[in-house]
């Protein structure tokens, strides 16, 4: 799992800034078809070796590039870092029975703060006279 930190448009953008790509097609096809390579004059396409990526992904990914590969424009990248979407999302799963905790212990404290406020503002009337007892 690779969900996108950035919308299209900031990708788009990330990507146009780097030195090394001359355009970025926006919305392109999920299969990079021959018609498409020979229309736009693709001369590379760029893919990466994700193995944190499912066998049918995997499949997935194979199939999308088979005619970029059959042409030998495909070239493939290992991601050097490990940081990605699924790890995000595993840190906080992990980290979400601390958070409630906190959250557990801020309420109490708050109710206990209340609490307090509410029997010494009923301590200070009591004694003034201004709360009286009926049986």
């Amino acid at each position: 799992m690779n969900l996108p930190l950035m919308n299209l448009h900031e990708r788009v953008l990330s990507v146009l800034g780097c030195r090394f790509a001359d355009d970025v097609l926006i919305d392109a096809p999920y299969d990079v078809s021959m018609e498409m390579i020979a229309s736009l004059n693709i001369s590379e396409v760029v893919g990466t070796n994700d193995h944190d990526i499912g066998e049918f992904e995997m499949k997935s990914q194979t199939h999308r590039y088979r005619h970029a590969e059959q042409a030998g424009l495909l070239h493939l990248m290992d991601i050097p870092s490990k940081f990605n979407m699924g790890r995000i999302v595993e840190r906080i799963q992990r980290n979400q029975e601390a958070y409630q905790a906190k959250f557990e212990r801020k309420m109490a404290a708050e109710r206990e703060f209340y609490e307090q406020k509410r029997a010494s503002e009923y301590d200070a009337a009591f004694h003034e006279g201004r709360v009286t007892f009926v049986s």
